[in-house]
């Protein structure tokens, strides 16, 4: 049986130096990047058409790797122990199992 661990990391900063210390046999996908752009008055009492633009820019990328069962472990503190300043992680970890058609036709009845 083997895992797959999935990090998707979001910060407001490029994260491309942060995770250079990542295990060698990870593969790491660049997701797209978001932009949220906001318009405020820079007076509020006069002068409506004097504005001022502030732009939010999230940066986020996907990072895979896979792991066997005595290996999991090990990852998991790995991942606990990730520290990676200014950005936010999100972990998905799937199992991939394998049956045999015995035990499927056992189930099966």
């Amino acid at each position: 049986m083997s895992a797959k661990i999935r990090v998707v990391m979001k910060s407001f900063m490029s994260q491309s130096n942060k995770i250079s210390g990542l295990v060698p046999y990870t593969k790491k996908v660049g997701l797209p990047e978001s932009r949220a752009l906001y318009t405020v008055l820079r007076s509020p009492h006069i002068d409506k058409k004097s504005r001022e633009q502030f732009s939010m820019h999230v940066k986020k990328q996907f990072v895979e790797q896979k792991a066997q069962i005595h290996e999991l472990h090990k990852k998991l503190f790995w991942l606990k122990r990730l520290r990676v300043p200014g950005a936010q992680c999100e972990v998905q970890i799937s199992f991939k199992t394998r049956l045999d058609k015995g035990s499927l036709k056992s189930i099966a009845d």
